[in-house]
Order: C-alpha cells, then sequence, then structure tokens
C-alpha cells in the first residue's frame, strides 16, 4: 500500500465477500466487469463507471455510453453523492452510506408562443408645397402727410406689389437657406423608426435627408416596442455628414405556465416562484424548473420583446411512478419509508430512489423489502404471501448467564425471549462455565408462547486455601467462606477470592476449579508499609479473568529507518523512554468477555466463517466503544476511568489515571518488537522473510477463499480470526502481537517527523479525528504490514480489528 493511502479521506467498499477500505490515492474507483477495480458479478466485461472524491465530496462518472441510474435517474455526466443514494449499473446497486463519519459504498451484485408583429408602416419623408396657395392680402393704409410738409400731389401704394415683395423676399430667404445648409443623413435601427430634430432654425427633409443650418441640435428618433433613442450632434459645413441611432427593444413579459407551483431559475439565477409572469430581455433565455414531485427541468426561450407577452409551458416528467402492491391474503397494512399509504390491494406513487416497504397484517409475520422506483416507471410488487407467525419462546435458567443455542445457533444469554419457527422440534441446549450442559426438546404452534425454565447442575473442583495469618478470612465471591488453611469445594467457573485481615493489604486473586485436579492458593497477607515496599505484582486479572503483565521498561528507538523495505512514511523514528510501569492485556479481548459489557454486540461474519464464537477476539466495534469497556473494567475495579466524556465523545483523561485504557502508539510497539537484551525484532517471528510456519495468524493458503492476496506457501489453519492466544507467544509471553486482529491503540493518529528529542511515556496528540490501530491481522499479507512498526489508523469499525488492554501499575 503506498503512503498516500494513509491519509485522512477514506473509502470502505462492503462486497458480498467482505469489505475493503481505499485512500485518496485509489480513486478514482472503477466499477463493472472484469478489468475493474470492484468487479460486479454478472457485468459483462470493461469498466460502467467511476466513483471519484474531490474536496472530500464523492461522486459518480458514468462510462460513454454506460447505463448509469443515480437514485432512479439515468446520468451521463459527472453526479455529487451523498448518504443515501443509490447507484445502479444494470442490475447491481451500490447504496452510499455513512456510519460515525465514515462513508461507504455497499455493493449488492444481484447474485414557446407565437406572436405576430403588427403591420409596419413606411412613411416618405416628402418636403409637401402648394404652388396655387394665395397669399394672405395686405390691409391698406392710407398715407398722410405731416403738418409741416405741403403736399404738391396725393400718393398711393398698390396691394399686388406688396405681394410681390414678399414672394421676392421668402424666395430669397430659401435661396439663402439652400446656398448655406448642410445635407445630412440620420441612419436608425430599426429603419421604420421616426426621426425629429430640434435646435437650430429650421431641419428640411429632403430626399431622406435632411438639410440644416451648421449648429447644434438634438435628434430623437422613436417607434413602437423600441425604447427613444435621442442624439446631440454638431452639424458644420462639411459635406454628407452621417449619424446613427440605435433604438432598443424593450423587454418581453414571458409567462411561465407549470401545473404545480415550483421554484425557477432564469439564466442561472436566484430561485423565483412560478406561475407567474416575468420581464425579460428580448433573446434566448434559459429556464430551470425544479417543482416538487416531478424531475428537475432544462429548456430555452426565445424571449422577441418589444412589449410584447409570450407563454412558455414547460413539460415536466414526474419523478415518481406507480407502484401496485398485492397480498395473500388481502387487507394488509402497506407502510413505506415509515409512512403508512393503505392496505392492499394498493396502488400508491412512490418517489424514485431506493425505499423501505412493509406489508403487515395482524396474524401473519410482516413482510418487509427495499424497492427500487425508478421515475414514471410503474412497479407491481406481490402478491405478497404472508406467512404464520412465529412462536416464542421464554428461556430462563438457574444461575442465569447461561449461553443458549437452539438447532445449533446461538441465540444470547439467559434471561431471553426468542422467535422460532413454528410446527418444527426445536433443539434448546444450555451451557454455563462450571455447570453441566442441559437440553431441552420443544415444538410450537403459530403464535404460541411457552417458558422454558432450566436448573443447571454444576460441576466441582476442590482448591487449598492456605495463608499468613492463620485467622486471615476467605471471601469468594464477595460472600464469606470462613477462615483460610481449609480446601474449598466449588463450582468449576472462574470465581474471585479475597484473603482479609483488619490492618493488613487484602490479597485477592481468581481461581477456576478443575474436578478431579486439586488447586492451591497460597499467599502471606502483608501490611499496607509491606504492600508499599513490596514489588509492583508480575501479572494482575481483571474481574473478567483478564490476565495483564508487567511490562519492563526502557529506551527504544520506535518507527522504522528510512530504507527499510516496506516502510511508511507515517513511521517517523523517535527516541522513546518508558519510566512510569504499565501492564499490557496477555491476549486480546474476547467476544464473551466483550459480551459481559454490550451483551448485543456481534462480531458478525465472513461467509461461510464465523467471527462470533466466544474465545475469538471480539471485532466490528469502534475506538470509543473499546475505550467504554475499559472505563467499565475500571469501574468493576473502583479505578478512576482513563477516558471522559466530552460532549457525545470519550477522550484521555489529563492526567492519566491507572484505570483501564488502551495501550499507546509507542508502548505496544515496545511490547511487540522486544526481544531482551536491547533488541527488538522487525516481524513477529525475527528479523527476515519467509514467515516462519505457526508463527501467527495472517491471510495464509486458508483464507483464500475470501481474501485476494495472501502469504505464499503459509497455511496457518484459520481463513479469518482464530480463539486468542492459539499461536505462541512473545518474548514477553502476550500472544497474537503481530496475528489475528490488528488493534485499537490509546493515541490519536498523526503523521510525525524524524526527531532526536526524547519522548517520555507519550500519550499521543491531545485531539485528533482517527485513532492509530496497530498490527497485521489475518486479512493482511504484505511485507508493509506484517511489520511491527506499521500503523494504521481508523475512526470505524472493521471486522479485523479489535483491542487488547493495558493500565498503569499506579
Amino acid at each position: 500500500m503506498s503512503a498516500t493511502a494513509w491519509q485522512e479521506e477514506s473509502l470502505i467498499v462492503r462486497e458480498p465477500q467482505g469489505e475493503r477500505s481505499f485512500g485518496s490515492a485509489d480513486f478514482p474507483l472503477a466499477f463493472g466487469g472484469a478489468d475493474s477495480r470492484v468487479v460486479l458479478a454478472g457485468r459483462p466485461a470493461g469498466v460502467e463507471a467511476w466513483i471519484g472524491m474531490h474536496e472530500d465530496q464523492l461522486f459518480v462518472q458514468p462510462a460513454e455510453g454506460a447505463a448509469v441510474l443515480h437514485n432512479g435517474l439515468r446520468v451521463t455526466q459527472s453526479t455529487w453523492l451523498k448518504a443515501g443514494d443509490v447507484v445502479n449499473l444494470g442490475t447491481a446497486r451500490l447504496r452510499i452510506v455513512e456510519e460515525h463519519g465514515q462513508r461507504a459504498i455497499e455493493v449488492d451484485d444481484g447474485s414557446a408562443g407565437n406572436i405576430t408583429a403588427p403591420p409596419i408602416i413606411s412613411q416618405d419623408a416628402r418636403l409637401h408645397g402648394d404652388s396655387d396657395a394665395e397669399a394672405e392680402p395686405l390691409a391698406a393704409v392710407r398715407f398722410r402727410a405731416s403738418d409741416s410738409a405741403k403736399p404738391r400731389r396725393g400718393f398711393t401704394i398698390k396691394p399686388a406689389r406688396l405681394v410681390l415683395a414678399a414672394i421676392g423676399v421668402l424666395a430669397a430667404g430659401i435661396l439663402w437657406f439652400v446656398m448655406t445648409a448642410t445635407s445630412i443623413g440620420v441612419a436608425t435601427t430599426p429603419q421604420e423608426a421616426r426621426v425629429a430634430i430640434s435646435g437650430g432654425l429650421l431641419a428640411v427633409p429632403v430626399g431622406g435627408r435632411y438639410l440644416l443650418r451648421p449648429g447644434d441640435y438634438t435628434v430623437r428618433a422613436t417607434q413602437e416596442g423600441y425604447k427613444p433613442a435621442e442624439l446631440k450632434i454638431n452639424v458644420t459645413n462639411t459635406a454628407n455628414q452621417q449619424f446613427a441611432l440605435a433604438l432598443v427593444k424593450l423587454p418581453g413579459y414571458l409567462t411561465i405556465d407549470l401545473p404545480v407551483a415550483a421554484q425557477v431559475s432564469i439564466d442561472g439565477k436566484e430561485n423565483v416562484a412560478a406561475p407567474g409572469e416575468f420581464e425579460l430581455q428580448p433573446g434566448s433565455h434559459t429556464i430551470a424548473i425544479n417543482a416538487p414531485r416531478y424531475q428537475p427541468f432544462t429548456g430555452s426561450v426565445d424571449v422577441e420583446g418589444l412589449g410584447k407577452k409570450q407563454i412558455f409551458t414547460a413539460a415536466l416528467v414526474p419523478a415518481w411512478a406507480d407502484v401496485t402492491v398485492t397480498s395473500e391474503p388481502a387487507g394488509a397494512q402497506v407502510t413505506v419509508a415509515g409512512e403508512v399509504r393503505g392496505t392492499t390491494p394498493l396502488k400508491t406513487e412512490v418517489m424514485a430512489g431506493n425505499h423501505p416497504l412493509e406489508v403487515r397484517l395482524e396474524g401473519f409475520k410482516p413482510w418487509t423489502t427495499d424497492i427500487q422506483v425508478k421515475a414514471n416507471e410503474a412497479l407491481s410488487v406481490g402478491p405478497v404471501r404472508l406467512g404464520l407467525p412465529d412462536g416464542r419462546l421464554s428461556l430462563r435458567s438457574e444461575p442465569s448467564g447461561a449461553s443458549v443455542s437452539i438447532s445449533g445457533v446461538y441465540r444470547g444469554q439467559t434471561p431471553l425471549d426468542v422467535d422460532v419457527r413454528p410446527d418444527l422440534a426445536q433443539s434448546i441446549v444450555f451451557t454455563r462455565a462450571g455447570y453441566e450442559a442441559a437440553t431441552r426438546e420443544v415444538t410450537l404452534r403459530s403464535g404460541e408462547k411457552q417458558s422454558v425454565n432450566v436448573a443447571l447442575t454444576g460441576v466441582f473442583g476442590e482448591v487449598a486455601v492456605r495463608a499468613q495469618p492463620a485467622d486471615a478470612q476467605i471471601l469468594v465471591d464477595g460472600r464469606p467462606a470462613g477462615a483460610v488453611n481449609q480446601t474449598l469445594r466449588l463450582v468449576a467457573t472462574t470465581h474471585e477470592l479475597v484473603i482479609r485481615k483488619p490492618g493488613f493489604v487484602d490479597f485477592k486473586t481468581t481461581v477456576t476449579p478443575r474436578p478431579g485436579l486439586p488447586q492451591v492458593v497460597e499467599t502471606q497477607l502483608l501490611t499496607a508499609e509491606q504492600t508499599r515496599v513490596a514489588s509492583t505484582p508480575v501479572v494482575v486479572t481483571t474481574k473478567v479473568s483478564q490476565q495483564l503483565k508487567l511490562m519492563p521498561i526502557g529506551r527504544f528507538t520506535m518507527g522504522s529507518p528510512r530504507r527499510e523495505p516496506g516502510r511508511r512514511a507515517n513511521e517517523a523514528q523517535r527516541e522513546v523512554e518508558f519510566k512510569r510501569a504499565f501492564y499490557l492485556g496477555v491476549r486480546e479481548v474476547t467476544n464473551a468477555e466483550f459480551k459481559r459489557f454490550k451483551s448485543d454486540h456481534r462480531s458478525g461474519i465472513v461467509p461461510p466463517n464465523t467471527l462470533e464464537l466466544d474465545n475469538q477476539p471480539v471485532v466490528n466495534i469502534r475506538w470509543e466503544q473499546a475505550a467504554a469497556y475499559c472505563n467499565w473494567l475500571s469501574e468493576q475495579e473502583g479505578l478512576k476511568p482513563a477516558y471522559v466524556k466530552d460532549g457525545d465523545s470519550l477522550v484521555p483523561a489529563n492526567p492519566m489515571t491507572n484505570g483501564y485504557r488502551l495501550p499507546t502508539d509507542a508502548e505496544w510497539e515496545w511490547a511487540a518488537r522486544y526481544a531482551g537484551a536491547g533488541t527488538f525484532r522487525r516481524y513477529p517471528w525475527g528479523d527476515a522473510l519467509p514467515v516462519v510456519a505457526a508463527s501467527g495468524n495472517y491471510a495464509d493458503y486458508t483464507a483464500r477463499v475470501v481474501l485476494q492476496d495472501v502469504v505464499p506457501d503459509y497455511d496457518d489453519g484459520f481463513a479469518v480470526s482464530a480463539p486468542v492466544g492459539k499461536f505462541p507467544p512473545n518474548t514477553l509471553g502476550l500472544y497474537d502481537m503481530g496475528g489475528n486482529i490488528a488493534e485499537w491503540a490509546h493515541d490519536y493518529y498523526t503523521v510525525s517527523v524524524d526527531g532526536n528529542q526524547v519522548l517520555v511515556d507519550p500519550m499521543g496528540p491531545a485531539q485528533g479525528r482517527n485513532h492509530v490501530i496497530r498490527g497485521a491481522s489475518w486479512k493482511q499479507a504484505s511485507v508493509t504490514d506484517l511489520r511491527l512498526s506499521a500503523r494504521d489508523f481508523g475512526d470505524g469499525p472493521r471486522n479485523d480489528v479489535g483491542f487488547r488492554v493495558a493500565r498503569y501499575a499506579e
């Protein structure tokens, strides 16, 4: 695996055969038939789609010509993905999920208006004159001489002369205007616009042009459907001057007609409500419509403008489909995605996508399925044949806590209520450590309830208790059992023995009697002062009989050298020194031990192999569940918890207590690599390949049915996880430090750089998102992963990750 695979961005792909984790360097992931990264059974050869990641966001990219559906709708280009989305590749289905911040893909391979413009009215600009018009007559004025004058005779002005004079003056003025005016041209867009010129003496239209005296004028053009335009011009003596005005069309009014209220985006601008009328500039516009229960619509429309009105009717396509559900018998209630839709026979509209559907009728077993609805494609479900209800068993035992198997399948611990198939003989087996197994046979009718109570018969063993002082008292599982120096007859299960005397420190131990094998517990009680100076115990045992060994303390170089084969970039070398004594669990925490804390936990299966056996290591747990288990162990023994609440999360206590916790990154590597006399191993079996026979549980020949990559020529006998402690311990007496399952560490994950500073009892970064995972597992076969200095990280459960416990000695 490359170094970049250890970045924060990750994705888990869950396939029918198991699951795989991919880092950012693995993207894009190809899905399809042969030659794809993720091969889907029954699909033709070649890639059908890629799943990519951009800025921590997933997207799907269909291959050219591939039929890819996203939530029931076909996609032909890159489409963003979110939790809950479903992508269909033919009969295969990919579901996007997110659990506790971990993204995963679950794989099921299917084993405009027409407006007529008003007529255009042409107008010739002509100069109209009437040669027959009569001039206004001039009124006769009587001439009178002044008093001082002595007229010799009278004088009279005739009207005809005045008319002739006026005509002459007018002709002269016109001639003067024509001789001194300049001819200009005014071009308009549109050409039929009306032109008016103001300012100056006079504007005379002549043959499509205008005669103007030199000076400043205002040219104004108007036309119906356009905004008026004005232009300031300066006319000079230059001949044939030309001016141009372009009128702007008035907006148009577009009515968007829809069958339902919707949100409309025009040319990508903000959404507005529709149906309604919108003022738009002339030209082409893109209309995007998001209507409830309809598929997104995008179309274009050409707006004519000129103040005209148009209607745009969008042909919306339903985003739902009619789903018909029938059942035998009829009258069953149908629920889709938690919503009651009616009773069968039923026809109901369901939105495109994947939906859980339940058919329920009193007196019958409920029937559930997932339906994949494709938009506008009718779907029929049924007829669903409802089965008769199961019988119900109430199982009790004395003592309680017995494991119950029904017809060979483990169902839980007493007290237990469980449903069983009717009209079939059921073999019930009760087992509890220290007691003989009890078997019962029952057959229940449909809907019948029955109780089964079993008194278990104990299996006893003898334990001799020898101690000083001789008057010290014995307590067995908290109950007084008399003075020391006697032989106890105890049920063959784990017991806690306490030897107590006032003024002395209690001696505590656990013991598991065995029939026919007498055991001896021998001790010397110490006073508080003696205890204080006494050596720290080499081994401690938890309330659930887990042993922890005292680890040596010292100094070593954590990480791996740069040239070590298989080294990752997150294995920086640092000097680490341990000064505070600590204990480390001899074995990994088992299913049985974890279920004492959380009885409903399921480690799962890797078909056809189970991960649920009591002595298999617990897996499929989050880091916080492992931390909570450590706090629970601390509570059993009255120790101060090593983890405290911070909102909804658990974080390390500061300062760190001596309560149970997960081993730190440095503690784990120290204990795993320690080989004595200042030497440290590279691999669990030594310093070189190949893998030594029976050295641990790795991806071996047996696991080839569930894994692609295995260790060549190696067979450990286990396809998945083995019972804890099945392989030889390491130098410090610790089991499975280099195989079986990987293990959660205490530290938040970070990538450090090489440094010379000595770190004393390091506890890791103060905060982070992911946590460190250490050790190889049954799924791993590479040189990189088998090395004891290899580091992994995560924040969610995996079927090959569990944990072991640790604590400080004081």
